[in-house]
């Protein structure tokens, strides 16, 4: 049975999807699997299937981050616990993954995030219990595209009392504003035009419905 499924939707990035494939394969110890999302219209369709040989792959129409997320979400709900996790996203801990699976069983359940070498205030990287996932009908907030996702997760996981971060799991962040990371491309730059939209539909979900979602975790586990 597996542990851990990892959603990566992923667009124009065939080198990241091998290299993310390679990091899994050499650090996970749980019983992990890897399910990418591709889209239909992608120049990089063909080369993205290739590397991603031995994982799950789903093929849809373009699709933003968000509802891709949800969209594997939705695929994958017979597991306990999913990770969404950026396919700019390098593991590099020994055994990531079964330190947030234990992070999760210590707590009963939650938000647990590595360290990414970027920022530890949010979750980029996030793993989540998949009673959540089934309580809330989503895992990324639906009214959100791309940014404030990892925000919404935060909150539901302070407020609920079911977040951890734990600094020895190392999962780095390759994004182009980290020294080192990747450079940047149309992927990015198409994702950055949804940042003041993201930025409105985030205030709007802590207005309107913030407390609702956090009884929703809060009852969901217990």
């Amino acid at each position: 049975m597996t542990d851990l499924v990892i959603l990566v939707p992923s667009r124009g990035r065939p080198q990241n999807v091998a290299r993310l494939v390679e990091a899994c394969n050499r650090t996970c110890r749980a019983k992990t699997l890897i399910a990418f999302g591709f889209d239909e219209d992608d120049p990089a369709y063909v080369d993205n299937l290739r590397n991603a040989d031995g994982c799950s792959t789903s093929v849809r129409p373009r699709m933003h981050l968000g509802a891709w997320t949800n969209e594997l979400a939705a695929l994958h709900m017979d597991v306990p616990y999913l990770c969404s996790m950026g396919d700019d996203m390098v593991p590099v801990t020994d055994g990531w993954d079964e330190m947030l699976l234990e992070a999760q069983r210590v707590m009963g359940g939650g938000f647990s995030y590595p360290d990414d070498k970027r920022r530890d205030d949010v979750p980029e990287c996030c793993v989540i219990d998949r009673r959540i996932v089934s309580a809330l009908g989503w895992m990324c907030e639906p009214s959100i595209g791309h940014w404030y996702t990892d925000n919404v997760w935060r909150d539901l996981g302070t407020l609920s009392g079911r977040f951890a971060y734990v600094p020895g799991a190392v999962v780095e962040h390759r994004h182009p504003n980290v020294p080192g990371g990747d450079p940047p491309d149309q992927t990015y730059t198409d994702a950055a035009g949804k940042f003041n939209e993201d930025l409105a539909a985030y205030q709007r979900w802590r207005i309107h419905r913030m407390r609702q979602d956090v009884a929703r975790v809060r009852g969901c586990l217990g």
